[in-house]
């Protein structure tokens, strides 16, 4: 292994294990058993390959960064404030030297430091209505993802990432306690070590509920005043897009469980939210027709995506009777 490049555990020292990496595989006269070496670390640990890609990244903006005024002033700035070790005095096939290219990757990085997540690179996993999925992530975490659901994972050197955008999806994670993970949702953060929990994106707010393991959420108020909670297993809360976060309070375990199984556990919900939800999992539609039967409530397990078999159990035991407009939709009104 090159002396100048040794192994860390933690986020930013993967960081700057990558940074050396890079900047020594771009030399023109780069040995093969450094080039190994260097396959060995990144292979290692997924922290040191989610680091090596941040680097990569960094440098694909630099190609632009390199053209812009500022930041090349700035890197040379920099360049004549500093005396060079004599290994980066060798020549390069790149416009920028050793000691060059580490400036404009932090030039470049100063920014992103504080980008918005979307600006920041990632893979995005979704699901269409109807379908479900399980995501295997590189560190031995999964996501499962229901019905139109969209996560993007951000992993880098000091964190494992995951924006979920909407819908919702469990997440098995494995533990790492110097390499958190995080999931984003609305204005509020989820953060685990070693668990097993699910977030729902809603209209306004983000659910979270734990079933195995502790959880952190950390939100902030339009004051910037932070707001913090941690569940233990089988508890949840609600933090709506303001920040607030509602009171701790014991989870429906059947319900958390039952959509990871295509079941739907319902116990005296209005007719209008367990419409709501079954929709979600189909193209039929199922729509209320006679304002007299919001009022329904309604218990029972239903299979998700399986709009006609609910229609028959609710024709059976209420007063409700289905009219199909159209291939995609269909109207319940009172029976007589």
């Amino acid at each position: 292994m090159d002396e100048r490049i040794t192994d860390q555990s933690s986020g930013i020292d993967s960081l700057g294990e990558a940074e050396r990496w890079f900047v020594r595989l771009l030399e023109p006269d780069c040995p093969g058993d450094v080039r190994a070496a260097f396959e060995r670390w990144r292979t290692a640990s997924p922290a040191h390959a989610a680091a090596y890609r941040e680097v990569v990244y960094l440098w694909k903006q630099s190609e632009d960064a390199v053209k812009d005024a500022a930041i090349m002033v700035a890197a040379n700035r920099a360049l004549h404030r500093t005396q060079p070790k004599p290994w980066f005095l060798r020549h390069w096939l790149f416009p920028v030297t050793a000691l060059g290219l580490a400036v404009v990757l932090a030039l470049v990085a100063m920014p992103r430091w504080f980008a918005r997540p979307a600006d920041l690179p990632g893979t995005s996993y979704t699901t269409v209505a109807g379908e479900q999925r399980t995501v295997h992530l590189t560190d031995g975490s999964s996501i499962t993802l229901d019905t139109d659901t969209e996560v993007v994972e951000r992993y880098s050197a000091q964190t494992r990432r995951i924006d979920l955008l909407h819908g919702q999806a469990q997440f098995q994670v494995q533990g790492n306690p110097v390499w958190p993970f995080v999931v984003h949702a609305r204005s509020g953060t989820v953060t685990a070590v070693g668990t097993m929990f699910q977030v729902r994106i809603n209209d306004s707010t983000a659910a979270v509920i734990l079933l195995k393991g502790k959880l952190a959420i950390a939100t902030q108020l339009p004051n910037g005043t932070p707001q913090t909670a941690s569940l233990a297993a089988g508890e949840q809360l609600v933090f709506n897009q303001s920040g607030y976060i509602d009171p701790v309070r014991p989870a429906d375990m059947n319900v958390a469980k039952g959509w990871t199984e295509g079941k739907l556990f319902v116990h005296d919900w209005r007719l209008p939210d367990l419409l709501a939800e079954m929709n979600r999992y189909s193209t039929t539609q199922l729509q209320i027709g006679d304002p007299s039967l919001e009022s329904l409530h309604i218990s029972g397990a239903f299979r998700t995506g399986d709009q006609k078999t609910l229609i028959l159990a609710l024709q059976q035991g209420w007063p409700i009777r289905a009219n199909r407009v159209s291939a995609m939709r269909v109207v319940l009104l009172r029976s007589k």
